[in-house]
């Protein structure tokens, strides 16, 4: 019952009615490079589902975000996202080489949430952290195959100076979407992505916490970004990596 309690209170709360919980990413494993600038449109559809013993229960909802990123330098973007997402600050840190033809790798932390409440009482709050590691195979073309096994925690609370509760998730999930080059400054990114939570703890201001693994259920995203500006600078022939050094083109 405390298990069906924590999924059924994350679902509510982190819908909100707008569908803010995010499973995706909708950007390329490697970095922009510095000094460069993207825009994204990502609409998209996201369900929510819990399983049990009587069958699966499950909303879809409409899912839209823009985000706008910064190459802050060759291995670091930073980003924001608004939308059905709420508010999400993003980073990316390339872990690999930047001018490698093949693969890119990278660590791209992000934050999102909201608070609703006044000085005197609190109405709410929703948190969620998450860790992805992206992996990109890149293409001559200057197109990218991505995959996100991620991790994330999150937090949903509620109450007033008397009452009190609070959800926290321990998720995991992952993610695959390929970015198509379509031009030097646009891409078309088509992404799907699940997130299971695995390990939960629900508390309020009447009862201890308690902890719960195994909710049957999660949610599951799909997203087809439409990525504005010129990625970095590569290298289209492979053979040429070690070598070459005139050869670059921008994607």
């Amino acid at each position: 019952m405390m298990r069906r309690a924590v999924v059924v209170a994350a679902l509510c709360g982190g819908l909100g009615g707008t569908g803010c919980v995010s499973v995706s990413h909708v950007q390329t494993a490697d970095t922009l490079g510095a000094g460069k600038f993207q825009f994204a449109i990502e609409p998209g559809v996201g369900g929510a589902a819990v399983i049990g013993e009587s069958g699966a229960a499950g909303v879809y909802y409409p899912h839209i975000d823009l985000a706008a990123r910064f190459g802050v330098t060759e291995r670091l973007d930073l980003g924001v996202r608004f939308g059905s997402s709420l508010a999400e600050l993003q980073s990316k840190f390339l872990l690999t080489t930047p001018d490698d033809p093949n693969l890119a790798i990278s660590l791209a932390p992000s934050v999102m949430g909201v608070f609703l409440g006044n000085v005197d009482d609190a109405i709410g709050s929703y948190v969620n952290v998450a860790v992805p590691l992206l992996v990109g195979f890149k293409t001559a073309g200057g197109s990218e195959l991505v995959l996100g096994p991620r991790v994330s925690a999150t937090r949903i609370a509620a109450g007033s100076s008397t009452e009190n509760a609070a959800v926290n998730l321990l998720s995991v999930g992952a993610s695959v979407g390929y970015a198509l080059r379509v031009t030097e400054g646009f891409r078309l990114m088509p992404e799907v992505g699940i997130s299971v939570p695995i390990v939960g703890e629900f508390n309020t201001t009447d009862s201890s916490s308690e902890l719960g693994a195994g909710f049957e259920g999660g949610f599951v995203q799909f997203k087809l970004g439409f990525l504005f500006g010129r990625g970095r600078s590569i290298r289209r022939d492979v053979r040429d990596y070690n070598t070459a050094d005139s050869s670059d083109v921008d994607i």
